[in-house]
């Protein structure tokens, strides 16, 4: 979906990655879920750091270097 400037889901102060992650993280993830759903903090972080390796930024937010360990038997 093509947005115009008038259109932009972002307001004038908000940092525009920021705004175009969770633009992102909806489509990719809220919009295909069922009505009830239960999203780990780790889960969200892991999906947030994807986001910004596939934008091509790699200065991360603090919180996406130190992931939680996984919980399965892997």
């Amino acid at each position: 979906m093509t947005r115009t400037s008038a259109e932009s889901p972002f307001s004038p102060d908000e940092d525009k990655t920021l705004g175009a992650l969770r633009e992102d993280f909806c489509d990719d993830v809220l919009s295909q879920c069922c009505d009830q759903w239960r999203l780990r903090r780790g889960v969200v972080l892991r999906w947030a750091r994807a986001w910004y390796l596939q934008q091509g930024i790699n200065a991360l937010p603090a919180a996406l270097y130190v992931l939680p360990p996984l919980h399965g038997k892997g």
